[in-house]
């Protein structure tokens, strides 16, 4: 088997530690079957579940057959990524390596097209609430003329509320 990786889909980075580095011993097995390695692939499955990069060591795992030929990349085993691999190529053709690295290289576009919407300004950071500030004397001049207008103008009152007036 080749050991040449292809350059499509680059191995994943992060400066996070991760478990497969602090313990290669349980990703590294040539015989997955064998009961005694089963508990470390296990551990190594569990481990992998929370990876902030196992979907691109997978995607990179699954492209590159020879360097991933044994032990366990993202959570599956060397015979699972041979399923995935064959779903793969039925599904999107032969080249589907180029199919999923032209998917992400659009989807790395369209992230870095989208701007978000700037800060909002400081002196729009409270919500607009008029009954909080201060009244100015003109302001307050025209309150009282407008409450006296609304006190010495009445309107009739309606059958209505004659008859509901009675009733109390």
């Amino acid at each position: 088997m080749s050991t040449e990786t292809d350059a499509r889909i680059s191995f994943p980075r992060t400066d996070t530690p991760l478990v497969c580095q602090a313990h290669p011993d349980w990703f590294a097995h040539e015989q997955t079957s064998l009961p005694a390695a089963q508990q470390d692939i296990d551990k190594a499955k569990r481990a992998c579940s929370g990876c902030p990069i196992a979907a691109g060591c997978l995607k990179w795992a699954l492209a590159n057959p020879g360097p991933s030929r044994i032990g366990v990349w993202a959570a599956t085993t060397p015979r699972e990524r041979s399923i995935l691999r064959r779903r793969l190529r039925a599904r999107l053709g032969p080249d589907w390596i180029g199919v999923v690295a032209q998917a992400d290289r659009d989807r790395a576009r369209r992230r870095t097209a989208y701007q978000p919407a700037p800060e909002p300004s400081p002196l729009w950071s409270q919500p607009y609430q008029p009954w909080r500030e201060e009244l100015t004397p003109d302001q307050q001049q025209r309150n009282l003329q407008l409450l006296d207008l609304a006190q010495r103008t009445t309107r009739p009152r309606t059958r209505s509320e004659q008859t509901l007036g009675k009733a109390s």
